[in-house]
């Protein structure tokens, strides 16, 4: 294959798998950062987080191994106000991000170092350069990169509290749900690592954040503290394409629009994003094919979201919602490699 130069900018999840498998297929690959070092923002990291997968399945799909940097989570509980609740953790698994050296942004960073991706830390895109940066080149920033707003993307703002603290317990997820956001705050635990996230709309303020952190003292007696907090902005429909200034650009990552609005997933969306952004390289309709058939219900997701958290009553609905073992329900369906409507259903119902 010819030599072809890429530009990405962006050293997070989707980003890094891009890189990866564009120098595996002989293009020339560089990397821009604005952070200094891998890792993202000190602001959110590093965190731990949950996500379904299908373990082969997705190692198969992205050409990357992935187990070593994941754990089976071995314990999911939730609580709809002070009333516990327990999950099944089938195909559940907790991975660290952040710049540690145990987290899957680092993995992936020495993986694309070894297969020879260059990298330029400290180098933010900004308006004026991105007028400027080559046709074709990969966007994959964060959702709090202001990027989607310099695309000229239409939007939903969200505002999150991050915090993180070192921990005996492991492999653990709690989800939060109650009348401090809209949305809902969760609890992860993974090599030594505590982080918890509380987001919702942008009117969330101190008082429900200390709603929240009462609440988790309450029930699992972990006492939260040391936030920070900043504001993301996400594309109100998912693209992997376009464009700007008489240019076209691929999108990977938040600001694809790859993030589930339902449930807050935004790994496994992360990394396929990142393989498909690198498949539109040699072909992009094969590309836009796949995206498509990956993303398709994202935009119906968000709609239901929105009249879902209108609604009142909502702590019954949710808990009616989660006794439901129907496969016909059609929101619960995702496109991750090798998941069928029957484990969304487990993820998301009662245990007892």
């Amino acid at each position: 294959m010819t030599l072809k130069d890429v530009q990405i900018y962006g050293a997070g999840l989707s980003g890094l798998v891009s890189a990866i498998n564009l120098v595996r297929d002989g293009y020339h690959v560089t990397v821009y950062e604005k952070e200094e070092k891998i890792g993202g923002s000190s602001e959110c990291h590093p965190s731990v987080h949950m996500t379904p997968l299908h373990m082969q399945q997705m190692e198969r799909y992205i050409g990357i191994e992935l187990e070593s940097c994941f754990s089976k989570l071995d314990d999911f509980r939730g609580y709809i106000g002070p009333k516990k609740l327990v999950f099944s953790t089938q195909n559940l698994y907790v991975v660290e991000r952040g710049p540690r050296t145990s987290s899957l942004d680092y993995f992936l960073y020495e993986t694309a170092v070894k297969e020879g991706v260059t990298f330029e830390f400290s180098h933010p895109l900004t308006s004026e350069e991105l007028r400027s940066i080559p046709d074709h080149s990969i966007i994959a920033t964060a959702g709090y990169s202001k990027m989607v707003k310099a695309l000229h993307l239409p939007y939903v703002t969200f505002k999150q509290f991050d915090t993180h603290l070192q921990t005996d317990l492991e492999n653990m997820s709690l989800a939060y749900f109650g009348g401090f956001t809209s949305d809902y705050g969760y609890v992860s635990t993974k090599n030594g690592l505590l982080s918890a996230q509380l987001s919702g709309p942008l009117r969330l303020s101190q008082e429900h954040l200390k709603k929240f952190t009462d609440l988790v003292k309450e029930t699992e007696g972990i006492e939260l503290a040391g936030w920070s907090s900043l504001v993301s902005h996400f594309p109100k429909k998912a693209r992997l394409f376009t464009k700007f200034a008489g240019k076209t650009f691929v999108l990977a990552g938040d600001v694809a629009g790859f993030l589930d609005p339902f449930f807050g997933f935004g790994v496994h969306g992360a990394l396929i994003s990142g393989k498909i952004a690198a498949t539109s390289m040699h072909s992009r309709q094969k590309a836009l094919q796949e995206f498509k058939r990956c993303t398709s219900h994202l935009n119906r997701d968000l709609f239901v979201h929105t009249m879902y958290w209108h609604l009142p009553f909502k702590k019954l609905i949710l808990s009616q919602v989660m006794k439901f073992q129907d496969t016909s329900l059609s929101f619960v369906k995702r496109s991750i490699p090798g998941f069928t409507d029957e484990d969304w259903v487990k993820i998301i119902s009662i245990v007892d």
